[in-house]
């Protein structure tokens, strides 16, 4: 459901190209060996992986934005540089623009 919902947000918003979906952490690593991608959107909670210890999995992580039930791992994901954003389900429309448009200013500084 969480990826329904994520899907129809970018509907929402023209400068996003949703390009996959995966409901399991094995299929994003595999995807991220093949292609680059500017951001992705991350529950803290996955299948056999907390978020926090996948991203650290990732070899050159792109921009990632959490989308999660859980505010526990909040303030340990700004750590980490390419952490954009963390919204909190359910997450409304607006609040998604928000961290949409910070990763568009993140990725356009290069940082």
């Amino acid at each position: 459901m969480a990826r329904v919902i994520n899907k129809t947000l970018c509907k929402q918003i023209k400068n996003i190209n949703l390009v996959e979906e995966f409901s399991d952490a094995i299929g994003v690593v595999k995807y991220l060996n093949e292609n680059k991608v500017d951001l992705i959107f991350l529950d803290i909670h996955m299948p056999n992986f907390i978020g926090l210890d996948f991203i650290k999995t990732l070899k050159d992580p792109p921009k990632v934005i959490f989308t999660t039930t859980d505010s526990k791992f909040a303030l340990e994901s700004f750590e980490f540089d390419f952490i954009v954003d963390y919204l909190l389900k359910p997450i409304e429309l607006v609040r998604f623009e928000k961290a949409i448009d910070k990763a568009q200013k993140a990725l356009e500084a290069g940082s």
